[in-house]
């Protein structure tokens, strides 16, 4: 406020012309260069803008320069604190494009918010912006905290909040910026002493005594402007009321504001934070801004914490049903698809999570199956054959001639729905048998979270995929990426790991009918307890996942096996088609001879991707697939014990002792991968989010592991040899698994599959 009179108004605009100041010209390079794509992809006719502090709005023009161009109709509300401003603005905006609807609003945020949220409808698209790095005027807690208050108070399901968000950059830039060449910022932040004495009415504080002080806090990742005394010097007021009198010694700084710069994963905890979708960035040419794009999502699945209850509550599980539903009923083309021949077709997931949930809870209440009771022998167990020979699986429900109409099983959804809610409700006034519920609830809950993976995976496969709905598409790279863009990953290297590393959790099921026992923090699958030893040695582990572009050099220099070609690609047609058409493609020949990464594209729930523009992504492949790629590099995957040890290590690195999120791009932060992250490459990143993690530890027995009482087949079912332990989790896990540190994942290392990537790790 004291920064911003008329005056500092007319400074700060001049400085947004300065060259030195790169955020300005960074926004309008992209702009620039996607104004057109954001147009055309993210406004829909009808919809409504909002910008959060106008400004000139100069960048705003060419934005609606595109809008236009599309011939879409919106309704603009520009936000801002100056009457002047805001007329300033608006005057020339409703001249130049008189097919828009122009509203101003004057007052603060909160105020806006308010109006917007009473005045404007529900069912209207909103799109709101907020430029110019205006969020690096905030701590990130509260900046974080903004924005989860303009999603729960001013944005439906499917709204956009477009943000500009300046990185870290090199500190020589980010001081020229804050400290340019011309002294026009230095001018800005001194006039500010200037609006306190009018303010007061009286000279409260001689500017002559102060000086402009510019710091870039490296650690903190901001930029820091101060007031230096020049001299012991008296600042004060003899007019106002309360009176007052402070000394100020020489030396000594006031803090005028900060500039707070934000990493990749400081956005994604941000992200997190304020409870929304991520649908990705464009960045300026010089790579130094972003403009990220973040939605509010149909549901949204809150970190794993310390204070997380063991079993999940009813609003955890309406979150999951909602996703569930968004998945199930907006996305599966046909419910008689089957585009896994390993698996059965949609249907059969639609009834078996509802009947495997009615079964468990029945069993445990002592109480009678939910109508129609035929439901529980078809729908209770699925198959997961042996992928070399089909006919060899475990024990299964029985497979009907034919599977019961959709409607049916969706009632008999709806009905178990709604007895789980009633015995939740109940839950915490039960006594007897209160634990072995709890753990049922709990169970049921994991179980279906990981079958809704399996769906999604499934869908993945599917030709005819139906993006999620009300989902933004995810922004994708323009131009072809190549391996000179991207870092090899390091080798960070860990040369004294302990001798043995525990893994696992104490949590006996038999506890559960122990009245005096409390209920443990935290349940388990019989494969994570109980805690037992795992050897390590010396090892080097890569600093982030293998890239599709990597990847697709090693097929290349194999001449392109197709027992190698991962199934999350698919081959394009040549000349390349539209991607809708390339998706629905005959099968890509057995032996296909590929001279260039344009032949091949990466299958997403929103359609087939080019290759390139996937280039940076975790590639997605199967254990054997990975294991090849190992040998030809001269490393291996890494052991379980190896994984864990690493990620118990960055969690303390990170925390300090302080608890921290640990989410990364899982819980449907995004819906598919994103690029690796390149920032800090001294250490080990990504274990968490994008997708699985192969190991080379087989899936077996361990000492003291006995079978679970309540689902004896889990996890004994798969001691073949042929399975092989995946952890840390993809972008559809839910965060109370992939936030588990003990969680283990198994598939079979010839399973194509799986949303499931690998980093390499060399013995030292």
């Amino acid at each position: 406020m004291v920064l911003y009179d008329d005056k500092g108004l007319e400074i700060f605009d001049k400085i947004t012309y300065n060259e030195d100041y790169y955020l300005t010209d960074a926004e309008m390079n992209i702009f620039e260069r996607f104004g057109e794509e954001m147009a055309k992809e993210y406004v829909q006719d009808g919809d409504v803008l909002v910008e959060l502090g106008c400004g000139s709005m100069r960048k705003t023009k060419s934005l609606l320069t595109s809008i236009t161009t599309h011939r879409k109709n919106i309704t603009y509300y520009a936000v801002d604190l100056s009457h002047t401003s805001l007329l300033e603005s608006l005057k020339p905006l409703t001249e130049s494009f008189p097919q828009i609807s122009f509203t101003g609003l004057l007052g603060t945020y909160d105020d806006a918010l308010h109006h917007i949220a009473a005045t404007i409808p529900k069912s209207a698209r909103k799109t709101y912006l907020w430029l110019g790095s205006s969020i690096g005027n905030l701590t990130r807690e509260e900046a974080a905290s903004f924005l989860r208050n303009v999603n729960e108070k001013a944005m439906e399901e499917g709204d956009l909040f477009i943000c500009g968000i300046d990185r870290r950059n090199e500190k020589s830039k980010v001081g020229l910026a804050y400290n340019d060449r011309r002294g026009e910022t230095r001018d800005f932040i001194m006039n500010g002493l200037d609006h306190v004495n009018v303010i007061f009415g009286e000279e409260v504080v001689k500017r002559s005594g102060f000086e402009y002080l510019s710091v870039y806090n490296d650690e903190m990742g901001r930029h820091e402007a101060y007031y230096r005394s020049l001299c012991r010097q008296k600042v004060g007021s003899t007019k106002s009321e309360p009176r007052f009198e402070i000394w100020i010694e020489e030396g000594e700084l006031i803090n005028v504001e900060y500039s707070v710069k934000y990493s990749a994963r400081e956005v994604e905890t941000l992200v997190s934070k304020a409870e929304f979708y991520h649908a990705g960035k464009y960045t300026d040419s010089t790579s130094s801004y972003d403009l990220h794009f973040f939605q509010k999502p149909p549901f949204f699945f809150p970190a794993l914490s310390k204070s997380s209850p063991a079993t999940p509550t009813l609003a955890e599980w309406n979150t999951l049903w909602k996703a569930w539903d968004t998945v199930t009923l907006s996305m599966i083309p046909s419910y008689a698809d089957q585009p896994i021949s390993l698996r059965h077709p949609f249907i059969f997931y639609l009834g078996h999570i509802p009947a495997f949930l009615d079964i468990q809870v029945s069993r445990c209440l002592k109480e009678e199956f939910t109508e129609p009771k035929e439901f529980t022998r078809i729908f209770e167990r699925g198959i997961d054959p042996d992928v070399e020979d089909p006919e060899q699986c475990h024990d299964h429900s029985e497979v009907p001639e034919e599977w019961p109409g959709v409607e049916s099983v969706l009632k008999y959804r709806d009905g178990v729905r709604e007895r789980v809610r009633g015995v939740l409700v109940g839950l915490k006034g039960r006594e007897e048998g209160r634990k072995r519920l709890e753990r049922t609830l709990w169970m049921c809950y994991e179980h279906e979270a990981m079958h809704l993976e399996t769906i999604l995976y499934m869908l993945l496969q599917s030709p005819t995929v139906k993006p999620p709905h009300n989902v933004a598409k995810p922004i994708l790279p323009t131009t072809t990426t190549t391996t000179t863009h991207i870092k090899p990953a390091k080798f960070i290297p860990f040369p004294n790991p302990p001798s043995t590393l525990t893994i696992g959790i104490e949590d006996p099921e038999e506890n559960d009918f122990n009245a005096s026992l409390p209920t443990p923090p935290q349940f388990g699958w019989d494969n994570e307890k109980p805690p037992h030893t795992a050897s390590l040695k010396p090892f080097a582990l890569q600093s982030r996942k293998v890239t599709n572009g990597e990847y697709f050099h090693f097929l290349a220099s194999q001449s392109f096996p197709s027992h190698l070609l991962p199934a999350s690609w698919i081959h394009l047609p040549s000349p390349p088609q539209s991607l809708t058409t390339a998706a629905k493609a005959a099968e890509p020949p057995s032996s296909p001879t590929l001279d260039a990464s344009s032949h091949y594209g990466i299958k997403t729930v929103f359609g087939v991707v080019e290759l390139q523009k996937g280039w940076k992504w975790p590639v997605s492949v199967s254990g054997d697939q990975a294991s090849a790629y190992a040998v030809v590099k001269g490393g291996r995957l890494p052991t379980e014990a190896e994984w864990r040890f690493v990620r118990g290590a960055m969690r303390r690195k990170e925390s300090d002792g302080v608890e921290t999120e640990e989410v990364g791009r899982s819980g449907f932060r995004g819906w598919g991968v994103g690029d690796v992250d390149e920032e800090e490459d001294e250490e080990v990143k990504g274990l968490v989010g994008d997708g699985w993690e192969l190991t080379g530890t087989v899936f077996d027995g361990f000492e003291g592991f006995r079978a679970s009482e309540m689902y004896p087949g889990y996890s004994e079912d798969f001691f073949d040899g042929k399975h092989n332990v995946v952890v840390g989790g993809s972008w559809a896990t839910v965060p109370r698994i992939s936030g588990r540190e003990s969680f283990r994942n198994w598939y079979q290392r010839s399973y194509l599959y799986v949303f499931a990537g690998f980093r390499l790790a060399r013995d030292l």
